[in-house]
């Protein structure tokens, strides 16, 4: 039984500590968390630990002296392609083996010599996240492998495999890189992703406090207080204080009137939990590269219409230049999320219709094929790179605008990103927030939205409807919902790339949305003929 480390990584968003130390190097509470790892492999027994070093690799060199147990492996290419590459050049220690990424923190020791199947140590995240998600089938076992997702048990950085799964995975990396895209984009656990099928693989279960995977500088601050008078920069402490003085600027408050401010997580904002006078708010600040795809006025101007008919938590301040709001935090609220949302439909297309139908009227029109231009032009600009096929799938995605044109749509006031992160319940109220994107549109697009983020199956998806349409469902509402999910695949797939280039990283979200949108074109040629539209 042996360790495989992947530590070839450069840890850029760790700067400016990574400037002068690779990042599984980097001391927490006094020992870099590389070491702890090492130490803890060797308390079960474990004889043989090899590192993939390749940013500073020389740093590593005192490890082989430290302990005879370490090897090393120098990956030259550590720049130019991902960390399958490493798992590649460590290929032939695979046999019974821990595979660890170098960057992992532990509070106590889980490994064990005495472990006869292959599983992922795995902690479960309920709130919406990013993460590699473990979807498990009624015996435990991994049966599908996504990215991002809530309330699943998610990789965690630490696996183990038996010899011969180690074997399979040996034989499908000496394929993988063969294929040049694979190298620069694929991390290791694509194979595992894309070849379930081949493998039993359960997972074991750990808590939430045992484990950390060190990513920034924000979450190293969190774990080890140290850090903040440490660096020479202290950007969690500094973004702190800006909010209060924010708070005390708009609120016309004291600073001894702020207690605790929590960071609460956010896709592309970022958003804290504040207490002003022992009463709870939520601050919102912009994420980067957003204010060049929202327009706050808009946003503005649009919350405050809808505070006409009570479907959001109250607003209490909003600065257009910078986007930061402050609203009313709504106490023993629920969060929708992909697995519940099934449960809640009734009320989804309650307050869905209550928008729709409210007369009020959005000042600004949410034109889809607009905004996918305006993010390929902001792309451009910045000589980003687009998807694979995507500039002969944008021909045949707006062939559908005509389409639409043809049904002679009445626009509506719609929110526009109904995912169900975006629906707060508390007892029998529903509540919707984020109205970044809101604007006049088809209502459907609302309706598609959900239905799309929510994985709604057919029967669930006609639920909703019936219950938004009383029952009157017709052709043109089908074909207008498959054409908006078109659309919203489309559209989202782009913006990944752009907010990609603003370095907030996805995944494979934005190409798995591209996909997404060719497969449901071509089921939707099916239903209408669209080889004549221009």
């Amino acid at each position: 039984m042996n360790a495989i480390i992947i530590a070839a990584g450069m840890g850029t968003r760790l700067n400016p500590l990574t400037l002068s130390t690779p990042k599984p190097l980097i001391k927490i509470f006094g020992k870099p968390m590389i070491e702890k790892n090492i130490e803890y492999l060797l308390q079960e027994g474990i004889e043989e630990i090899v590192i993939v070093t390749g940013y500073m690799k020389d740093k590593f060199e005192y490890l082989r002296d430290k302990y005879k147990e370490v090897k090393l492996i120098y990956n030259p290419k550590y720049k130019e392609y991902n960390n399958i590459y490493s798992f590649y050049l460590a290929r032939d220690f695979l046999k019974d083996s821990y595979i660890l990424d170098g960057d992992i923190y532990l509070t106590r020791n889980i490994f064990k010599k005495e472990i006869d199947e292959s599983k992922y140590f795995s902690k479960k995240i309920n709130m919406f996240n990013n993460e590699w998600q473990l979807l498990l089938n009624n015996d435990g076992k991994i049966r599908k492998v996504e990215i991002g997702g809530s309330e699943n048990y998610i990789m965690s950085g630490i696996s183990f495999f038996t010899n011969k799964d180690c074997q399979k995975l040996k034989k499908i990396v000496e394929i993988y890189v063969k294929d040049e895209i694979k190298l620069k984009k694929y991390y290791w656990d694509h194979i595992i992703k894309e070849n379930i099928h081949e493998f039993d693989i359960g997972i074991e279960k750990i808590q939430d406090n045992i484990i950390y995977e060190i990513d920034n500088l924000e979450e190293l601050v969190e774990l080890d207080k140290s850090y903040k008078d440490m660096l020479p920069i202290n950007s969690f402490k500094n973004e702190i204080q800006k909010l209060k003085e924010i708070l005390i600027s708009n609120l016309k408050i004291d600073l001894k009137d702020i207690g605790n401010i929590q960071f609460i997580g956010g896709m592309t904002n970022k958003n804290y939990l504040v207490e002003i006078n022992s009463k709870k708010y939520v601050l919102r600040k912009p994420g980067e590269g957003t204010e060049s795809i929202i327009n706050r006025y808009n946003e503005k101007n649009n919350l405050k219409l809808v505070s006409k008919i009570n479907i959001d938590s109250n607003l209490y301040f909003f600065d257009e230049k910078s986007g930061i709001k402050l609203s009313e935090y709504i106490n023993n609220s629920e969060m929708l999320t992909p697995s519940n949302a099934k449960y809640n439909l009734e009320e989804v297309a309650f307050i869905l219709k209550k928008l729709h139908n409210s007369q009020i009227i959005f000042p600004n029109i949410f034109d889809p094929f607009k905004e996918m231009k305006r993010y390929e032009e902001l792309i451009n600009k910045e000589d980003g790179k687009f998807y694979e096929g995507y500039f002969e799938l944008k021909k045949e995605v707006f062939k559908l605008k005509e389409v639409l044109k043809s049904f002679n749509i009445e626009l509506v006031s719609c929110h526009n990103d109904t995912v169900p992160e975006n629906f707060l319940k508390k007892g029998n109220n529903l509540f919707l927030i984020d109205w970044e994107y809101s604007g006049l549109n088809d209502p459907i697009w609302d309706l598609a939205a959900f239905s799309i983020e929510s994985n709604l199956s057919d029967d669930e998806e006609k639920e909703l409807l019936d219950y938004y349409f009383e029952n009157s469902i017709n052709s043109t509402i089908k074909i207008r919902m498959e054409i908006h999910k078109i659309c919203q695949d489309f559209l989202w797939s782009i913006w990944t790339i752009f907010k990609e280039m603003n370095g907030v990283s996805f995944g494979e979200y934005g190409i798995k949305r591209l996909v997404s949108a060719q497969k449901r074109l071509e089921d939707l040629k099916l239903w209408i003929n669209l080889t004549d539209m221009e």
